[in-house]
Protein backbone atom coordinates (compact mmCIF):
# COMPACT_ATOMS: atom_id res chain seq x y z
CA UNK A 1 0.00 0.00 0.00
CA UNK A 2 1.44 3.20 -0.83
CA UNK A 3 2.30 5.81 1.73
CA UNK A 4 3.13 9.04 1.87
CA UNK A 5 5.59 9.13 4.93
CA UNK A 6 7.22 5.82 4.07
CA UNK A 7 9.81 4.79 1.32
CA UNK A 8 8.25 2.50 -1.14
CA UNK A 9 8.88 -1.11 -0.84
CA UNK A 10 12.83 -1.95 -1.79
CA UNK A 11 14.26 -5.00 -0.87
CA UNK A 12 13.26 -8.38 1.75
CA UNK A 13 15.31 -9.16 4.68
CA UNK A 14 15.58 -12.96 5.12
CA UNK A 15 18.13 -14.65 7.78
CA UNK A 16 19.88 -11.54 8.07
CA UNK A 17 20.65 -10.42 4.47
CA UNK A 18 18.83 -7.76 2.64
CA UNK A 19 17.73 -8.64 -0.68
CA UNK A 20 17.19 -6.16 -3.42
CA UNK A 21 13.39 -6.31 -4.79
CA UNK A 22 12.83 -5.27 -8.23
CA UNK A 23 8.95 -3.64 -7.85
CA UNK A 24 8.70 -2.12 -10.95
CA UNK A 25 4.58 -1.91 -12.63
CA UNK A 26 5.82 -4.17 -15.52
CA UNK A 27 7.93 -6.73 -13.63
CA UNK A 28 4.72 -7.44 -11.31
CA UNK A 29 2.61 -7.76 -14.53
CA UNK A 30 5.07 -10.16 -16.00
CA UNK A 31 4.73 -12.38 -12.92
CA UNK A 32 0.14 -12.30 -13.79
CA UNK A 33 1.13 -13.35 -17.51
CA UNK A 34 3.77 -16.12 -16.39
CA UNK A 35 0.82 -17.54 -14.30
CA UNK A 36 -1.21 -17.83 -17.76
CA UNK A 37 1.82 -20.17 -18.81
CA UNK A 38 0.21 -23.70 -18.56
CA UNK A 39 3.52 -24.82 -19.90
CA UNK A 40 5.27 -24.23 -17.08
CA UNK A 41 4.74 -26.59 -13.47
CA UNK A 42 4.10 -24.67 -10.51
CA UNK A 43 7.76 -25.37 -8.98
CA UNK A 44 9.00 -23.50 -12.49
CA UNK A 45 7.05 -20.84 -11.81
CA UNK A 46 7.76 -19.75 -8.21
CA UNK A 47 11.17 -20.04 -9.20
CA UNK A 48 11.16 -17.93 -12.05
CA UNK A 49 9.45 -15.91 -9.77
CA UNK A 50 11.84 -15.98 -6.89
CA UNK A 51 14.36 -15.00 -9.81
CA UNK A 52 12.19 -12.09 -11.75
CA UNK A 53 11.65 -10.15 -8.13
CA UNK A 54 15.12 -10.50 -6.66
CA UNK A 55 17.05 -10.94 -9.70
CA UNK A 56 19.34 -14.25 -7.88
CA UNK A 57 18.17 -17.66 -7.57
CA UNK A 58 17.05 -19.15 -4.33
CA UNK A 59 19.96 -21.15 -2.40
CA UNK A 60 17.56 -23.42 -0.86
CA UNK A 61 13.73 -23.83 -0.66
CA UNK A 62 13.22 -22.25 2.55
CA UNK A 63 14.22 -18.94 1.20
CA UNK A 64 11.84 -19.70 -2.06
CA UNK A 65 9.17 -19.88 0.18
CA UNK A 66 10.04 -17.00 2.17
CA UNK A 67 10.69 -14.69 -0.79
CA UNK A 68 8.02 -15.88 -2.46
CA UNK A 69 5.82 -15.59 0.26
CA UNK A 70 6.59 -12.22 0.70
CA UNK A 71 5.71 -11.58 -2.75
CA UNK A 72 2.15 -12.61 -2.69
CA UNK A 73 0.96 -10.83 0.84
CA UNK A 74 2.85 -7.60 -1.03
CA UNK A 75 0.85 -8.27 -4.30
CA UNK A 76 -2.41 -9.35 -2.18
CA UNK A 77 -2.47 -5.82 -0.68
CA UNK A 78 -6.06 -4.53 -0.65
CA UNK A 79 -6.65 -2.69 -3.56
CA UNK A 80 -6.89 0.47 -4.14
CA UNK A 81 -10.02 2.64 -5.49
CA UNK A 82 -13.71 2.41 -5.21
CA UNK A 83 -16.33 1.35 -8.10
CA UNK A 84 -19.67 1.62 -7.77
CA UNK A 85 -21.86 -1.05 -9.76
CA UNK A 86 -25.24 -0.36 -11.76
CA UNK A 87 -27.36 -0.30 -8.52
CA UNK A 88 -24.91 2.42 -7.23
CA UNK A 89 -23.63 0.44 -4.16
CA UNK A 90 -19.75 0.90 -3.82
CA UNK A 91 -16.78 -1.88 -3.96
CA UNK A 92 -13.47 -1.82 -3.10
CA UNK A 93 -12.93 -5.04 -5.36
CA UNK A 94 -13.02 -4.80 -8.49
CA UNK A 95 -10.59 -7.30 -9.13
CA UNK A 96 -13.17 -9.58 -11.01
CA UNK A 97 -14.14 -6.95 -13.73
CA UNK A 98 -10.44 -6.70 -15.81
CA UNK A 99 -7.37 -8.47 -16.88
CA UNK A 100 -4.15 -6.98 -16.65
CA UNK A 101 -3.39 -8.92 -19.88
CA UNK A 102 -6.52 -8.74 -21.68
CA UNK A 103 -7.14 -5.08 -20.82
CA UNK A 104 -3.87 -3.70 -21.53
CA UNK A 105 -4.06 -1.10 -24.58
CA UNK A 106 -6.91 0.06 -22.15
CA UNK A 107 -4.83 0.62 -19.26
CA UNK A 108 -2.16 1.97 -21.34
CA UNK A 109 -4.05 4.42 -23.66
CA UNK A 110 -6.00 5.69 -20.10
CA UNK A 111 -2.40 6.18 -18.28
CA UNK A 112 -2.05 8.39 -21.81
CA UNK A 113 -5.01 9.88 -21.95
CA UNK A 114 -4.97 11.29 -18.14
CA UNK A 115 -1.89 11.73 -16.95
CA UNK A 116 0.05 11.95 -19.98
CA UNK A 117 1.99 8.80 -18.73
CA UNK A 118 3.59 6.52 -21.40
CA UNK A 119 3.61 2.78 -19.96
CA UNK A 120 6.52 1.55 -22.09
CA UNK A 121 8.36 4.22 -20.92
CA UNK A 122 7.74 3.92 -17.61
CA UNK A 123 9.00 -0.17 -17.49
CA UNK A 124 11.08 -0.45 -15.23
CA UNK A 125 11.19 2.71 -13.18
CA UNK A 126 7.32 2.87 -11.90
CA UNK A 127 6.96 1.14 -8.82
CA UNK A 128 3.94 -1.42 -8.87
CA UNK A 129 2.64 1.15 -5.47
CA UNK A 130 2.42 3.95 -7.89
CA UNK A 131 0.93 2.59 -10.56
CA UNK A 132 -2.23 0.57 -8.67
CA UNK A 133 -2.30 4.12 -7.35
CA UNK A 134 -2.82 5.54 -10.66
CA UNK A 135 -5.48 3.17 -11.76
CA UNK A 136 -7.47 3.71 -9.34
CA UNK A 137 -7.41 7.02 -9.85
CA UNK A 138 -8.34 6.80 -13.51
CA UNK A 139 -11.83 8.82 -14.21
CA UNK A 140 -14.78 7.35 -15.98
CA UNK A 141 -14.28 9.27 -18.90
CA UNK A 142 -11.07 7.22 -20.12
CA UNK A 143 -11.10 4.10 -22.03
CA UNK A 144 -10.28 1.76 -19.19
CA UNK A 145 -12.84 2.99 -16.85
CA UNK A 146 -15.36 2.90 -19.63
CA UNK A 147 -14.91 -1.09 -20.36
CA UNK A 148 -15.27 -1.54 -16.65
CA UNK A 149 -18.66 0.20 -16.42
CA UNK A 150 -19.63 -1.85 -19.36
CA UNK A 151 -18.94 -5.30 -17.60
CA UNK A 152 -20.73 -4.20 -14.48
CA UNK A 153 -23.42 -2.86 -15.83
CA UNK A 154 -27.03 -4.98 -15.05
CA UNK A 155 -29.45 -4.56 -17.86
CA UNK A 156 -32.85 -5.45 -15.82
CA UNK A 157 -33.75 -2.11 -16.34
CA UNK A 158 -33.30 -2.02 -20.19
CA UNK A 159 -35.49 -2.84 -22.89
CA UNK A 160 -35.45 -3.41 -26.31
CA UNK A 161 -32.61 -2.35 -28.42
CA UNK A 162 -30.76 -0.91 -25.51
CA UNK A 163 -30.60 -4.49 -24.17
CA UNK A 164 -29.09 -5.93 -27.62
CA UNK A 165 -26.30 -3.03 -27.69
CA UNK A 166 -25.17 -3.22 -23.81
CA UNK A 167 -25.12 -7.28 -24.91
CA UNK A 168 -23.40 -6.71 -27.64
CA UNK A 169 -20.92 -4.03 -25.76
CA UNK A 170 -20.84 -6.95 -23.03
CA UNK A 171 -20.13 -9.97 -25.32
CA UNK A 172 -17.26 -7.66 -27.12
CA UNK A 173 -15.23 -6.86 -23.65
CA UNK A 174 -16.12 -9.83 -22.50
CA UNK A 175 -12.77 -11.39 -20.20
CA UNK A 176 -11.27 -14.79 -20.78
CA UNK A 177 -12.25 -16.55 -17.42
CA UNK A 178 -8.38 -17.74 -17.41
CA UNK A 179 -7.29 -14.48 -17.49
CA UNK A 180 -8.81 -12.12 -14.87
CA UNK A 181 -7.04 -10.94 -11.89
CA UNK A 182 -9.60 -12.60 -9.66
CA UNK A 183 -8.45 -16.13 -11.16
CA UNK A 184 -5.15 -15.22 -11.28
CA UNK A 185 -4.75 -14.20 -7.92
CA UNK A 186 -6.61 -17.77 -6.94
CA UNK A 187 -3.77 -19.91 -8.43
CA UNK A 188 -1.10 -17.94 -7.11
CA UNK A 189 -2.59 -18.45 -3.90
CA UNK A 190 -2.78 -22.03 -4.65
CA UNK A 191 0.41 -22.44 -6.08
CA UNK A 192 1.96 -20.65 -3.10
CA UNK A 193 0.36 -22.84 -0.71
CA UNK A 194 1.45 -26.04 -2.18
CA UNK A 195 5.30 -25.02 -1.96
CA UNK A 196 4.71 -24.13 1.61
CA UNK A 197 3.25 -27.30 2.02
CA UNK A 198 5.94 -29.61 0.46
CA UNK A 199 8.54 -26.96 2.51
CA UNK A 200 7.03 -28.24 5.83
CA UNK A 201 7.12 -31.91 5.31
Amino acid sequence: MLSLTKELEHSFEYDGQCYELDLSFDNVLRWYELLEDDEIDDYGKVSMAFEMFYSACALDSELLVAGVDAIADYIHQEPYGHYEDSTGVGTSDPIRYYSYSQDADAIYSSFVEQYGIDLIQQQGKLHWDKFKALMAGLNDKTYFRRILSIRMRDTKEMEGQEVANMMELKQYYELDDNRSVEVQDTAMNDIFSALKNEATH
